[in-house]
């Protein structure tokens, strides 16, 4: 059984503390939040003991791994000290907001011997596992053109209100588009050339529009915060030589017109409180960290040098980006 420890149940630490229940092999025996009142509320079994820190969860707790809930402004931070302290990491997207960052969790999980996994969900998700099955096997030729966009209610709802703090969350373009942009450098590596259009937040809209070239096609990646009731909304359409994907949202992909149905459908997910359903992709990806662990094998499906890889293309395609 792989002892859990995890940090921070807000809207995503609520997410991956429900996916735990499906999974047999792993449990959560400890939480971490400086809100403890909210944590016990949320956790509602007394076998589960709530610390206030992490720190003090870990002198306390014989846990295998924690798993990183909390804003992205605290990722490297926790991720490194729980490293030091002797403990396999699965932390939230982005792995950082800075790419300097980044290189240090690098350091640290070299230096500890333990596993250091970065959830990007997108590439355990049905949708975009069978789009990437497509691009690999070349049943329909090569990628003329992909189109990927994201959009969402600007999201008030976070602790202390730190998302709409582009210095804790990197606003759009490392929290949201983020998800897009990793998915692209997995499956394609990085692109010969990027650029793009950021509106920086500006009366409660924060949006971004990119644009990656590589060396027969090109990516255009879409991503926006409005200020408006929106709920959450992902799509792709892929156009390849001999035929199209087109993801419409919640679930439902068409190759050709006609709908592909998957064993298991993102759709019966259950309703979260941050605007999103937590798919099945939350637990893959957990259950696939909990394997590597038990089995001793590095989690190459999400390296630590292509997670670093996603942070290093976000800050090139801001570089490069016109800022309105």
């Amino acid at each position: 059984m792989i002892k859990v420890g995890l940090v921070g149940i807000g809207g995503m630490g609520k997410v991956h503390f429900n996916a735990y229940k499906n999974i047999p092999d792993a449990k959560v025996v400890c939480v971490a939040d400086v809100r403890c009142d909210m944590a016990k509320e949320k956790v509602e079994d007394d076998n589960i003991k709530i610390y206030s820190s992490m720190e003090e969860m870990l002198e306390n707790e014989d846990v295998d791994m924690v798993d990183i809930c909390t804003p992205s402004y605290m990722h490297a931070q926790m991720s490194i000290k729980a490293l030091e302290m002797g403990v396999h990491v699965l932390c939230e997207k982005p792995m950082s907001i800075s790419s300097k960052d980044t290189s240090l969790m690098k350091e640290a999980a070299e230096k500890s011997g333990k596993f250091l996994m970065i959830a990007h969900v997108l590439r355990f998700m049905h949708p975009y596992k069978y789009l990437k099955s497509i691009i690999d096997s070349g049943e329909l030729g090569k990628v003329v053109h992909i189109d990927m966009r994201r959009s969402s209610s600007i999201p008030k709802w976070s602790w202390e209100d730190w998302m709409r703090d582009i210095s804790k969350s990197g606003g759009t373009p490392i929290d949201l588009s983020i998800h897009d942009i990793d998915f692209v450098q997995y499956v394609f590596g990085m692109p010969k050339n990027v650029s793009g259009t950021y509106r920086k937040l500006k009366g409660n809209s924060d949006c971004i529009t990119s644009h990656l070239v590589y060396d027969d096609f090109d990516i255009n990646i879409s991503a926006g915060w409005y200020n408006c009731t929106l709920p959450f909304k992902d799509e792709y359409f892929a156009v390849f030589e001999n035929g199209h994907i087109n993801y419409v949202g919640d679930g439902k992909v068409f190759k050709n017109g006609e709908e592909v149905k998957f064993a298991t459908q993102d759709t019966e997910s259950e309703k979260t409180d941050i605007n999103i359903k937590a798919g099945s992709g939350y637990e893959d990806e957990i259950r696939y960290f909990t394997d590597c662990i038990k089995k001793n094998v590095k989690p190459d499906m999400v390296s630590v040098e292509s997670s670093k890889q996603s942070v290093e293309l976000v800050e090139k395609i801001l570089e490069n980006s016109h800022i309105i």
